[in-house]
């Protein structure tokens, strides 16, 4: 009986000291975690990439409560509407009688005839517009909401999104001024503002369109704008205009007659006088809050309550509870638990509308977890006003993906540098944007022979006749050992890879060349013979093959190959080795590596400088489809354009608040999307060194590329002039 009450005791008093597990993002240190789980603290941290993988967790049971933002909450809402709670809002302490963090309104004067339910009375009027920046809170979305509620939205298929978004307030507003950057690509938006310079014409200074004054993120400029009698509405941030017009001092308010001739504009088309207390809002921003799971909910409200008393003065696990919560904010907790819908609903929409000006941008994804985030990111570029919008189609490999994209199936994916030769020679994909690498993970292509052997390899020229080993056909180490060849003078300027290759050696192992996914119709079968003599023979009688089945594939096959001495020489992406290295299945030492200068490293190994090495290049891009026709060009644009706003908002942008990591992690798993060793995104013209690598290792493809093109043209010419001539005769 005794034995019975122990355990009772022992098991009630595990259970009382049953710790809540908290989110901890990236911004809360190791060392403030370690401060919360110290004593008899209830409170644990749980690391959590972003708020996306904050709300994954909380639904699945892994994590208790979290702290969101309102753009936070936006975005998990549309994924979990229920099984969590919000139990305390989080108001800034200079703020505390705030109901709302932030709310835009819209200002004209008083001889605005208001009629309820239209805004002809705005037509041809001027819009004095705060503009865009990348240091203010208000994303694309709270920036475009008034005008974009305004104007009616006509969407021609000629134009891209923003070109359409220019007409359209042109056509409503007649002049406006919107200073920054209508679009994330600063060529572009200086485009769109010399064709429209009537958006740039209400500004202080038209030709570089900003106002004098841009104090508090151009509001005040927008403000001057309104006032000086340019425009005839402005749309603001309602703490702005209580500053500029003196609405919190009643004395400054009779003192200050303009503030008398301004009234507020409300989403129904009815007005307020600017000293109404309860102004319309056309979008009303609610504070963060404390997400909970619904069966916590009851608990973690009386623990909170208790650990974040601003009475507790005892230096504990409470005063880590606090910096990590709280910061500059003051709970206010609700008085019943409330729905995400609940909350956001006081103040803004929670539903977006399904369609937007351009075509849906299909991005293709290969598993159900990278379509999964592609969701993700989806929706967050939605709640974030990033046009056109995007859908999620899955495939099996990015093979697949290639035949979509090419058949008009699908739109863009992002791919490994290996398959940047393959997607332009064999599917005619081009380059949408290149994928920045940070600078340690770069691509970086060798060439390797086996340390100390009698028949070492110690030049290119040394080559001719020899065997070699490649990880794939087509790959980044194949169009590398090609490119180097030809440097070296020994190898010719043909267009027909294999071919001169196979003449070159005396057989090889190239995977995948027997492949219709590797292949075209210009490329000869002949070259089969040598370039698939040395592929060992697999379990289904094949060989050559671009999978596991053949032992000789990938990175760590073409070593096998040379390990074997089937090959005197192997190309590898050096960085693809590094887990078999520190695993022990691979030494190094036994190596060595043969520069691009023709010569052999001094020591073993496969760490080498860039002199060494045949390529250092970024190790991804992101590919669509090569046209040249008009609404290809837009479409292009279009895509090119969300993604530089997607970069944006969910990059690594500074002081950015993301909901969700667009290059990170997703759900525990890495390389989704992009892969984890991408920094950012760089256009076509991009002058970055590892850019500029990668694109040389292109040149001679395309010139090939335009020579065929060009002589399937005068083939064209030809055979139109004979048949004029047959009719003729």
């Amino acid at each position: 009986m005794r034995n019975m009450i122990f355990l009772f005791f022992f098991v009630a008093s595990v259970s009382a000291q049953e710790r809540y597990r908290l989110c901890a993002p990236q911004s809360i240190s190791d060392n403030t975690c370690y401060s919360l789980q110290r004593g008899e603290s209830q409170v644990s941290c749980l690391r959590v990439e972003d708020s996306a993988d904050c709300a994954i967790k909380l639904s699945r049971g892994d994590a208790d409560f979290g702290v969101f933002t309102a753009e936070e909450l936006l975005l998990a809402h549309q994924f979990y509407p229920t099984g969590l709670q919000l139990i305390s809002q989080l108001r800034h302490k200079d703020k505390i009688i705030e109901e709302f963090e932030f709310q835009s309104v819209a200002v004209v004067p008083t001889t605005y005839n208001s009629v309820e339910g239209n805004f002809n009375g705005l037509q041809n009027g001027g819009l004095c517009h705060p503009g865009f920046s990348k240091a203010q809170m208000w994303n694309n979305y709270i920036l475009k909401y008034f005008e974009k509620k305004v104007y009616g939205s006509t969407c021609r298929d000629s134009m891209t999104t923003a070109e359409n978004e220019a007409m359209n307030l042109q056509n409503f507003f007649g002049k406006a001024c919107r200073p920054g950057e209508w679009v994330s690509d600063n060529a572009y938006t200086t485009e769109l503002k010399n064709k429209y310079p009537d958006l740039c014409s209400l500004c202080d200074t038209s030709s570089s369109c900003t106002y004098r004054n841009m104090d508090n993120h151009g509001h005040t400029g927008a403000l001057d704008c309104l006032t000086s009698g340019r425009g005839k509405v402005a749309y603001v941030a309602l703490n702005y205009v209580r500053q500029y017009f003196a609405l919190d001092s009643p004395a400054a308010i009779i003192a200050n007659m303009t503030a008398s001739s301004y009234q507020f504009l409300c989403p129904n088309g009815t007005v307020q006088p600017l000293t109404t207390s309860n102004p319309c809002a056309w979008v009303k921003q609610p504070w963060s809050a404390i997400a909970v799971r619904d069966d916590r909910a009851s608990s973690l409200l009386e623990g909170l309550k208790n650990w974040l008393k601003p009475t507790r003065s005892a230096e504990d696990w409470t005063t880590a509870l606090r910096s990590i919560i709280q910061q500059d904010a003051v709970p206010n907790f609700f008085t019943e638990y409330t729905s995400f819908e609940t909350y956001l609903r006081k103040g803004r929409e929670v539903s977006f509308p399904t369609s937007s000006c351009g075509n849906t941008i299909r991005w293709c994804t290969i598993s159900t977890l990278e379509t999964n985030k592609c969701n993700w990111i989806a929706k967050a570029a939605v709640t974030h006003g990033i046009e056109p919008q995007i859908s999620c189609d899955q495939t099996n490999s990015t093979f697949h993906c290639f035949h979509d994209i090419a058949d008009h199936k699908a739109d863009i994916i992002t791919i490994d540098s290996n398959y940047g030769h393959l997607a332009r020679q064999v599917f005619n994909l081009t380059t949408v944007l290149y994928t920045e690498t940070e600078t340690d993970r770069n691509s970086v292509v060798i060439a390797v022979v086996r340390e100390g052997s009698s028949y070492n390899v110690s030049s290119f020229a040394a080559l001719s006749k020899r065997t070699a080993c490649f990880p794939e056909y087509g790959g980044i180490a194949w169009l590398s050992f090609i490119n180097t060849a030809r440097t070296n003078g020994v190898l010719s300027e043909s267009c027909d890879y294999a071919t001169i290759v196979a003449d070159f050696l005396s057989g090889a192992c190239t995977p995948g060349f027997r492949d219709r996914d590797h292949l075209n119709s210009s490329l000869t079968s002949s070259a089969g013979s040598t370039l698939c003599s040395l592929c060992p023979l697999e379990n289904n009688n094949a060989t050559c093959s671009a999978n596991s089945s053949n032992i000789y594939y990938g990175d760590k096959g073409a070593l096998e190959c040379l390990k074997s001495t089937a090959g005197d020489i192997a190309f590898i992406e050096a960085k693809n080795l590094n887990a078999y290295i520190e695993q022990g299945l691979i030494n190094a030492s036994h190596y060595r590596v043969l520069c691009k200068n023709s010569s052999l490293a001094l020591y073993t190994g496969f760490n080498v400088d860039d002199q060494c090495a045949l390529s250092v290049t970024i190790d991804s891009e992101m590919v669509g489809r090569k046209s040249d026709e008009q609404d290809a060009r837009v479409k292009l644009t279009d895509i090119t354009l969300a993604l530089l706003q997607i970069e944006d908002w969910l990059g690594y942008r500074t002081n950015v608040l993301r909901p969700i990591h667009v290059y990170g992690p997703f759900n525990g798993t890495k390389d989704l999307l992009f892969k984890d060793s991408t920094s950012g995104l760089e256009s076509t013209s991009s002058t970055i060194k590892s850019v500029l690598a990668y694109k040389e290792l292109f040149q001679h493809v395309q010139t090939c590329s335009s020579s065929a093109t060009l002589l399937l043209t005068n083939i064209s010419i030809i055979l139109v002039g004979v048949l004029f001539l047959v009719q003729t005769l």
